[in-house]
């Protein structure tokens, strides 16, 4: 069960044949959400999501058809299908039916929608022709194609997973999204990249040295990190699509704990070229540098809000480690938490309406959230022992984090309640600093 966000929507499907009397009540006329790039619908549902309401929406996805290419085409050997029945379960709108079943008579069982899908070759490529039809009337609600690649990926099929989302529900999925992290296999501390779900992993730098903190910038198409290959620990930016560093700050001292603004043109940091650790604000080449904070203590770890305006970051001003709040300008700067002996590594969500952050409690770090204005402290992993580093999902419904797993640390992800948790990592050596990249496109896709 889920509980969905306070929206009103308009989606491209079919009505939504009876998932309760509590839903029921919610079906009225609203306000038209425009789908993607596709064939237009050929029925319409009017509906609510309202907040509270728990259910998941019934959809079953059949076997498809493939003409002239295997079944068992993908680089990995998983069927197609298999992919998108994952993709939909983890986006936690959901409940999905692999089988085809006759349409049952209680009203709390119906599906939905069907996905469909046909692959077949297209100038000696596979393309995958998605389709999500009404299942009562056969009725098109969309039909899209989207290449396999060469060789055949995941990603196409984790495309169609984020469209059926963004018909269904209004919200653009994160299955087209990855997870920048720490990785330590080589003996080095390198970055890694990893799509969502766990698949296709792979070292992204080669620096034979100690990086840390990699953030991905809102465009998707750049990383921030610190690495030592030099000596003298640097931020520095790698540009993805071409393999380039560059240098954000190399000046005397520490060089730490970026975070791009939502613009992407502007990075917080951490420096201490001044003396102690403070919060400083640069291009995203390093120029035009201003400091926002000006304490004796060690300020760290900035992140924006999603507007801009607002930084969050850890400060033990107050004696020990505590999450604080300031304006982008650095004013107005003032405590926000008083839990735990060392609460530290915050983030804000896209949503805005939260931060999450670790904190020392009972002797153990567990990842709590807490609203903006101090209110309603949630602690989402009671008594699990070595988490950090927790960092939201784009669409902020879901949290990726590192925990200790038999002496080395691992990638979780969880709902942002706490709950669904799975393992992300299974690699040799630990994984940890992750960050959530936006949802990206492939190019040609």
């Amino acid at each position: 069960m889920i509980l969905c966000r306070s929206v009103r929507r308009r989606c491209s499907i079919s009505v939504l044949r009876l998932l309760g009397t509590a839903l029921v009540v919610a079906l009225l006329p609203l306000i038209p959400v425009l789908p993607p790039t596709a064939a237009r619908a050929q029925t319409e549902f009017r509906g609510e999501i309202r907040e509270g309401a728990l259910f998941k929406i019934p959809v079953e996805v059949r076997d498809w058809e493939y003409v002239e290419t295997p079944r068992r085409l993908l680089a990995g050997g998983e069927e197609c299908e298999a992919v998108l029945v994952q993709d939909l379960a983890y986006s936690g709108f959901f409940k999905v039916e692999r089988e085809a079943f006759p349409l049952p008579t209680s009203s709390d069982r119906a599906v939905q929608a069907r996905a469909e899908g046909t692959v077949r070759r297209d100038h000696d490529r596979p393309r995958l022709e998605g389709s999500l039809v009404d299942p009562v009337s056969g009725k098109l609600i969309f039909r899209k194609s989207y290449r396999l690649g060469d060789p055949p990926d995941r990603w196409a099929v984790h495309g169609f997973a984020d469209d059926i989302v963004l018909f269904l529900t209004g919200e653009r999925g994160v299955s087209q999204t990855k997870i920048a992290f720490v990785g330590d296999a080589t003996g080095n501390k390198e970055v890694y990249l990893v799509d969502y779900d766990g698949a296709a992993a792979e070292m992204k730098t080669d620096l034979r040295s100690i990086t840390i903190s990699p953030r991905w910038s809102p465009t998707g198409d750049r990383l921030a990190f610190t690495t030592f290959a030099r000596g003298a620990p640097q931020l520095v930016g790698l540009r993805l699509s071409e393999g380039k560093i560059w240098t954000i700050s190399d000046r005397p001292g520490m060089n730490s704990a970026p975070c791009w603004g939502p613009d992407g043109d502007k990075i917080a940091c951490s420096l201490s070229f001044e003396g102690n650790s403070e919060i400083y604000l640069s291009d995203a080449n390093g120029r035009n540098l201003r400091r926002l904070t000006w304490e004796p203590a060690i300020d760290t770890s900035p992140t924006f809000s999603p507007d801009g305006n607002r930084i969050a970051f850890t400060s033990d001003r107050s004696g020990d480690p505590q999450v604080f709040l300031m304006d982008s300008d650095g004013t107005n700067q003032h405590r926000l938490t008083f839990v735990g002996k060392h609460s530290d590594s915050p983030d804000w969500s896209p949503k805005g309406d939260r931060i999450l952050f670790v904190s020392l409690i009972d002797r153990v770090f567990d990842i709590c959230s807490i609203n903006p204005d101090g209110t309603d402290l949630r602690r989402l992993t009671p008594g699990t022992f070595g988490c950090e580093n927790p960092r939201w999902s784009p669409d902020g419904r879901q949290v990726v984090f590192a925990r200790r797993v038999g002496g080395e640390r691992r990638l979780f992800i969880m709902t942002a309640d706490g709950a669904n948790l799975r393992q992300l990592t299974w690699q040799r050596g630990n994984q940890y600093n992750p960050s959530w990249s936006p949802p990206l496109t492939r190019q040609g896709d």
